[in-house]
């Protein structure tokens, strides 16, 4: 009878260093279930810091008077006039303009030559006088005797203040071509006379064909004229750069500065829209079902909470201005059953129509004292902002917890490998023994394969 050990081998699967280390990694698992749910949180935080630095943003546009009051030109002519404004320092007004001169240069037209390259005006000089009772000379030689060579030899010298260019008058003579030269400044207080020509050896001569004297641009305003040496000028109405297009004498119009009420009605609704952006974003993390994980959201939070009551209680508060009291609801912006600002578009219109000054009252305070609305919002809003501050220590706080996560994570990520070489060790370890007493097994099964075998070696 033959006589068998069995199987020895354990039967145990090959993956089985990873299936005991699937209970290994639970805890790394858990780990990162964590993180990812704390990294959730922070990007809502450092959100909810992006809106309020938004809204504080547009708030600061408001905290001033004049940064709340723009103004703007209004120009039956704008084909005459443009004006740009200061509103810091220009004030609103009305007045009544006439265009009756523009400034010009002083300048003078040569007589006409065959070519503007090749005919010679001989060598010599010229020369301008200028009302400080200066004289400026222009010397020709023979490289530079055309009208060509005279424009070329004007422009390349900056300090004579000229401007030289040679034309085709277009009147079809054999000599069509002229020289051009003009003062670079308009105005009669920059007038320039050309007095002298003197040139000898030359294909034709060269005089002076026409002159025309500087002049300065003139205005009437209200009635009476007014004189300016260049067409751009920023000294009759203050903070305001007038520049003159045309002349029409004869022709008056009214020109009004005055308060841009759209601009004015775009920051209110700039500022109510950030605000609502803040709101929103609370309601949305306050906001609890059946399929909310509270670990990923900011619900309930205290800060939350404190922000949304500052809010209510800053836009239904009164605000002082030189004609009583005003509130957010007297602009047509107040609360909704939804818990957003909504704004009542004709109520805010006849609020900044007829109530300007109030309005930027309200919000920068009387004399810009920082008593109106902007002023205290955005004083609170940055307690929330600031380094250290509300919003900026939870942040900082949850970061200093997915730290601390990743910390725990490394720590255990080392006592896992650690783990599963000790599992590869100790089962490579039992393999071989295992393997060792399979081949045992083997010898001894065939050493008693049969009776008759074991019958010899026994009687041997």
């Amino acid at each position: 009878m033959a006589i068998s050990l069995g199987p020895i081998a354990s039967g145990l699967p090959k993956d089985i260093v990873d299936r005991l280390m699937e209970v290994e990694q639970r805890p790394l698992k858990a780990l990162g279930d964590r993180k990812a749910n704390e990294e959730s949180r922070l990007a809502l935080v450092q959100d909810l810091l992006q809106r309020l630095r938004d809204a504080k943003t547009d708030l600061d546009a408001l905290g001033k008077y004049r940064e709340f009051r723009l103004l703007l030109a209004n120009i039956p002519r704008d084909d005459l006039m443009a004006m740009t404004i200061d509103s810091e320092i220009a004030e609103p007004g009305e007045y009544q303009f006439e265009i009756k001169q523009l400034s010009g240069r002083s300048s003078m037209l040569s007589n006409g030559f065959e070519d503007p390259n090749d005919t010679q005006i001989g060598v010599g000089y010229f020369s301008y006088d200028l009302p400080n009772g200066e004289t400026e000379e222009v010397f020709i030689d023979y490289d530079n005797n055309t009208l060509q060579g005279i424009a070329n030899k004007i422009n390349d010298q900056k300090n004579l203040n000229l401007q030289a260019l040679v034309v085709d008058d277009g009147a079809g003579t054999e000599n069509p071509w002229r020289l051009i030269i003009a003062h670079k400044e308009s105005g009669e207080i920059n007038d320039a006379e050309f007095p002298t020509f003197y040139f000898v050896d030359g294909d034709e001569d060269f005089y002076l064909d026409k002159e025309r004297p500087a002049q300065n641009s003139v205005v009437s305003v209200n009635g009476f004229d007014v004189e300016f040496a260049s067409t751009k000028f920023d000294t009759l109405l203050p903070g305001v750069t007038i520049d003159l297009k045309d002349a029409d004498p004869g022709t008056e119009f009214t020109v009004k500065i005055q308060e841009d009420i759209e601009s004015a009605e775009a920051k209110v609704r700039a500022v109510v829209e950030k605000l609502n952006n803040i709101l929103q974003f609370i309601q949305t993390q306050n906001k609890i079902d059946e399929n909310t994980d509270t670990r990923k959201t900011l619900g309930g939070d205290i800060t939350l909470q404190n922000l949304e009551s500052l809010i209510r209680r800053m836009v239904m508060e009164n605000y002082p201005t030189s004609d009583g009291g005003m509130r957010f609801a007297d602009l047509g912006v107040t609360f909704q059953r939804d818990g957003l600002l909504k704004i009542n578009d004709n109520k805010l219109k006849n609020a900044v129509t007829a109530r300007f000054e109030q309005v930027g009252e309200f919000f920068a305070g009387i004399n810009d004292n920082g008593s109106g609305f902007v002023g205290k919002l955005s004083g609170s809003i940055k307690n929330y902002t600031k380094f250290n501050g509300l919003v900026d220590s939870r942040q900082q706080g949850i970061k200093r917890r997915i730290d601390d996560i990743d910390r725990q994570i490394e720590t255990k990520e080392r006592q896992v490998e650690k783990t599963r070489d000790d599992l590869k060790r100790k089962f490579a370890t039992l393999e071989s023994t295992m393997a060792r007493l399979k081949g045992q097994q083997a010898q001894v099964s065939a050493a008693l394969g049969s009776s008759d075998g074991l019958g010899g070696l026994i009687g041997g």
